[in-house]
């Protein structure tokens, strides 16, 4: 490929590699007499379990072992982890957390609850000897609508509310005041709704237990395997974390949701009961009832103005169905960025109330962006529909609050401090781009070929990781390649790819002789992997660590070759000259020199390398204006996606093919959920009704147009690469824009809000109820 810069647009190299077939996923990995294992799971949605009846499975054929939730307390097994992150004002010692356990023991809480794990010679023996064990259930009325869990029966015996939190942020008193004496006070309820991740590859786990070591191998694609290292060893299995070496692979996608589940750790524990590897793998419809679930929560916000439409403050009310169980990161997506529910607007002061209830639904939790689109969406239909209320044009609302840039660093009543960024400019571009003032042309060509136009905008900043450590070690070889090994882990974003840039721009490397490893526990010390946007700004910011350090160690070799000081060396373009003179060597030759204990300091190791650990100190905020137009057909309720424009910050580019490529993303996922993405349970029984990709819909690219991506870069101060997160704003800016402009398409018809998904059904129903057969 050769030799590449920060912020050029350059192809992924490991594409080439996956295109032809030629990747290690999980499901690549074949070990030596390998059995198989399969998960016997709960048809109800609530139960009490009586009895457990394994005596004709076991003597099934082929089958190597059984394990009920007696065989994991014998054992001494833990429960699945769960992580509380420093959120300020949380007090965690009044969270309810409802544990999940590998297997179910008295009770069956959701459809898909596992109940047993079948170890056998095949697939095929596992399962049908899964389905010779009885199990004596006494079905419970089951609960799995949102808006009414309070009120519904008790989940656990010991929360009669269902309630695992109650938390209060914000200034409540301030927020009472600024209501009381405001001109105008808009309210509205929106829902946002339940989606399911559905990664190419499913969830799976293939584990070897050597006996003699006392150590497993495992390969299972996981965000954070060093994490799960620790966390196997310490909370669930009592051993010594030096016990478990975890490699992931290539990973076929996860946006927050391959994390701890109970069936890898059945697949763990059974590798070393049977005493040889074990597979697992989720089917299809398996993903659907047990993957965690995205966002889902019933949402009350409250907007006040004054008589100009200045916001004086913003109040919200939030309930999530947080499912079964507590989820292991089960705070992320309904406290994360909670900035975002103010947004970019001088809103003085805020009030918010978030709850989490359990329910008899598949746990949720982290999805992209976790909860970060969900409080923009708020934040902006609350906006759409002030600005309808109080009479004032949406833009022109928008314009007279956002934030201006010479008011940075701002700091937001939450106290959060915007370092940098120009969100008026955003949408001034994003305005521009589309043309929006020749929006009311286009509508009424629209109408004369029968269709409603709509025009949706939203503004959006984040909070993104930056606090804490990540690790990168650069190993140079004796011919002059390059080995990176990394502490996160690739889920398809192209961190091979964005680590080899930065290699490439700062030792002047040619890329092809750099190779990446990333998930692997036994190449790296240490790593916290990847989420929240993080490895644009920790990973890179580590490389960059390493790069300097190999320079300095280069140095000192180089001070040696060319018979100079090692103050006077200096390093560019891929070579050391010594300043001021034409003598130079090339970082090739330097690093073959390393490995000649002659020109190294008196007891360096040979060869050139550098382990870096970045600390980063302060948060990041990406932040972004994306516009849309839509065409909805009245006789349909199809609504068509005819422009869109996203402008965003996210820092210093770093590659940006792959920068254009999360946006792109991230609008993908968030216009599935704004137009049809859903999981639906029935009321009734709990059964989730959508089971399958013929009734859980996603976009293709057929349901797209070109896409305009404007960069607006505003490099931040607050790591030295200027980095800011760059893969969930595509997502928090779209699913408002998308939205808001179907529901401006149907404003003729006196609608003025539909909770998402926006079928055509939905939206055909909406025209329908509005007695209006003429616009």
């Amino acid at each position: 490929m050769g030799i590449v810069a920060v912020g050029q647009s350059v192809p992924r190299y490991e594409d080439p590699i996956l295109l032809k077939g030629e990747g290690t996923y999980t499901g690549d990995v074949r070990l030596p007499n390998e059995t198989f294992g399969y998960v016997l799971r709960s048809p109800h949605a609530f139960a009490r379990i009586k009895g457990i009846d394994t005596t004709a499975a076991k003597a099934a054929p082929g089958v190597l072992c059984v394990l009920t939730g007696a065989d994991m307390e014998a054992d001494n097994i833990g429960p699945l982890p769960n992580v509380m992150p420093p959120i300020p004002g949380l007090d965690t010692s009044t969270i309810f957390v409802a544990k999940r356990h590998i297997l179910a023991t008295d009770m069956a809480r959701m459809a898909g609850h596992e109940i047993a794990y079948v170890v056998a010679e095949t697939l095929a023996q596992a399962r049908d000897a899964a389905e010779l064990i009885e199990v004596d259930y006494e079905p419970l009325e089951a609960a799995t609508d949102s808006a009414s869990l309070i009120d519904a029966a008790p989940r656990y015996a010991d929360r009669p509310d269902n309630l695992a939190f109650n938390s209060d942020y914000g200034d409540k008193e301030a927020t009472e005041k600024a209501f009381a004496a405001a001109d105008h006070v808009v309210k509205h309820r929106l829902t946002v709704n339940r989606v399911s991740p559905n990664t190419i590859e499913n969830r799976n786990t293939v584990a070897d237990y050597d006996a003699e070591t006392g150590r497993w191998t495992l390969y299972l694609p996981t965000q954070g395997p060093f994490a799960m290292k620790g966390v196997l060893a310490n909370q669930i299995f009592h051993t010594e974390p030096e016990n478990f070496r975890i490699i992931t692979g290539n990973m076929g996608g996860s946006f927050g949701m391959k994390g701890f589940y109970a069936e890898s750790i059945l697949t763990i524990w059974a590798a070393k009961k049977v005493g040889r590897p074990v597979r697992w793998e989720n089917e299809r419809t398996e993903s659907l009832h047990t993957d965690q679930h995205g966002r889902d929560k019933v949402v009350d916000a409250e907007l006040a103005l004054d008589k100009d439409g200045k916001f004086l403050g913003v109040r919200v009310h939030s309930l999530a169905n947080l499912g079964a169980f507590f989820g292991p990161m089960g705070m992320m997506h309904t406290h994360l960025s909670l900035i975002g529910m103010v947004n970019v607007y001088t809103t003085p002061t805020c009030h918010f109330n978030i709850k989490g209830a359990y329910s008899n639904c598949a746990p949720t939790g982290p999805y992209r962006g976790s909860n970060r689109p969900d409080s923009t969406f708020i934040m902006e239909r609350l906006v759409d529909v002030a600005a309808h209320q109080v009479g004032i044009d949406r833009i022109e609302l928008r314009r007279r609050n956002v934030i201006p840039a010479d008011a940075m660093p701002y700091k937001m009543p939450l106290g959060t401090v915007y370092d940098c960024g120009d969100f008026g400019s955003n949408m001034e571009q994003a305005l521009t781009a589309i043309d929006y003032d020749g929006f009311e042309a286009r509508r009424q060509d629209s109408k004369s070929r029968g269709l409603l136009r709509g025009f949706g905008l939203a503004n959006n900043v984040e909070q993104a990781a930056g606090v804490g450590h990540e690790f990168v070690t650069y190993r140079f070889n004796p011919d002059g390649s390059l080995t990176i090994i990394a502490g996160t882990t690739e889920q398809g974003q192209g961190h091979p790819t964005m680590y080899a840039l930065l290699a490439s721009d700062q030792l002047g490397i040619d890329t092809d002789k750099i190779t990446v490893i990333e998930g692997d526990t036994d190449a790296q010390e240490s790593g916290n992997g990847t989420g929240g946007s993080r490895v644009s700004v920790m990973g890179s910011n580590a490389a960059r660590l390493a790069g300097t350090g190999i320079i300095e160690k280069g140095k000192q070799v180089a001070g040696n070759v060319l018979e100079a000081a090692v103050a006077d060396i200096e390093f560019d373009a891929g070579a050391f000259r010594v300043a001021g003179t034409d003598k130079s060597v090339s970082l090739a030759d330097v690093v073959a020199a390393s490995f000649d204990p002659a020109n190294l300091p008196d007891g360096a190791e040979p060869g050139l390398e550098e382990y870096a650990d970045f600390e980063g100190k302060a948060a990041n905020y990406p932040n972004g204006c994306h516009a849309c137009e839509v065409e909805v057909d009245p006789e349909t309720g199809s609504a068509t996606i005819v422009r869109y424009v996203a402008v965003n910050d996210v820092g210093t580019v770093i590659n940006a093919l792959t920068f254009r490529g999360q946006i792109l993303g991230g609008i993908g996922q968030a216009t599935g959920q704004a137009m049809m993405e859903d999981v639906s349970y029935d009321p009734e029984t709990g059964q989730l009704q959508t089971g399958s990709f013929l009734d859980y819909a996603m976009p293709r690219g057929s349901d797209f147009c070109d896409i305009e991506i404007i960069d607006n870069p505003h490099p931040t101060q607050n790591n030295p690469l200027g980095s800011k997160g760059a893969g969930e704003v595509g997502c928090a800016c779209a699913m408002p824009a998308v939205v808001n402009g179907i529901l401006d398409a149907l404003e003729p018809y006196g609608v003025t809000h539909l909770d998402m998904p926006l079928t055509p059904l939905k939206v055909w129903s909406a025209i329908q109820a509005s007695g209006k057969s003429d616009v």
